[in-house]
C-alpha cells in the first residue's frame, strides 16, 4: 500500500453517504480495474472473501 493511502485509511473515517474514495481491485482475469470505472454504471458492492488455504 502506498503511504498516502495508509495514511488516508488511518485517519479519514467514511461516514453514511460519503463518496468512497477511488481504489484499485483485480478483476476476474486478475487485472488491476479502477473502481471508478463501475461507479457511471450505478451503485457498486464490493464483497470480500477471506480464503482459508
Amino acid at each position: 500500500m502506498r503511504e498516502r493511502e495508509w495514511f488516508m485509511a488511518k485517519t479519514k473515517k467514511l461516514q453514511p453517504g460519503d463518496a468512497a474514495p477511488d481504489g484499485l481491485c483485480l478483476n476476474v482475469d486478475g487485472l488491476p480495474v479502477s473502481v471508478s470505472t463501475f461507479w457511471g454504471e450505478g451503485p457498486l458492492l464490493l464483497t470480500f472473501l477471506r480464503h482459508f488455504g
